[in-house]
């Protein structure tokens, strides 16, 4: 698209991918303003209809000038993307797994989205604290799927404790660090300067990549047994 800036028409380049369904596309551009960002550069705002069919939904594009040229910053609604989600982690919730009847959103992908919102909101001191929340849900409620019998001591102990009690190995370890991270977002003075939530949310994938090995271990050394 071609947009007129100090009686200079400048390409910019169109979003092709919707904030709320996260579905390649064209969308069609409805409006746009010329303004300013909160710091004064100046920005072009546009408005698009995404133009998939299961969408079309309405979102917002903020696009600041660099360099004589006006770039994509960021969308002002939808949603950002979060990560893959490994199937057994999609499928927990509460401690169990999810059945076909209630496909409610596991609290730890829900926590994490909302941290990621806030995060791409330029709300990071929120963000930090919402990871740590997220990392709680997942290491609890993973517990509790492997020790039903165990919900009641579980939800009582402190996030430490049930790490130290309910697992080991390399995901105790990285249990523990990303603990210590989540932590930190929430104290006035901060233990590990050098690390932020970029460092935080690398664990959290690390802590997933490792829960979705070791189940998909288990399942493969319960249903493939030895034949005569």
């Amino acid at each position: 698209m071609k947009v007129e800036y100090l009686n200079k028409f400048i390409d910019i380049q169109d979003p092709n991918v919707c904030p709320h369904c996260h579905v390649v596309n064209a969308p069609n551009n409805i409006w746009k303003i010329f303004s300013h960002d909160t710091d004064d550069t100046p920005v072009f705002i546009f408005a698009w209809t995404c133009s998939n069919q299961e969408c079309k939904k309405v979102f917002i594009s903020l696009h600041r000038l660099y360099a004589e040229r006006f770039i994509f910053a960021r969308f002002l609604n939808g949603l950002p993307k979060g990560p893959i989600w490994p199937k057994p982690i999609s499928d927990l919730k509460n401690g169990n797994p999810q059945d076909s009847s209630n496909p409610e959103t596991t609290r730890f992908i829900k926590t994490y989205l909302q941290s990621l919102v806030s995060e791409n909101s330029g709300l990071d001191e929120l963000a930090g604290m919402g990871y740590r929340k997220a990392i709680e849900y997942l290491v609890k409620d993973w517990a509790i799927q492997g020790n039903p019998t165990d919900k009641d001591k579980i939800e009582a102990l402190w996030l430490g404790q049930v790490i130290s009690s309910y697992y080991d190995g390399d995901l105790k370890d990285i249990l523990e660090r990303a603990t210590w991270l989540g932590n930190d977002q929430a104290h006035y003075n901060r233990v590990f300067e050098e690390y932020d939530v970029s460092h935080l949310k690398e664990l959290i994938d690390l802590i997933m990549v490792e829960l979705d090995r070791q189940y998909k271990k288990k399942h493969y050394i319960d249903t493939i047994q030895k034949r005569k």
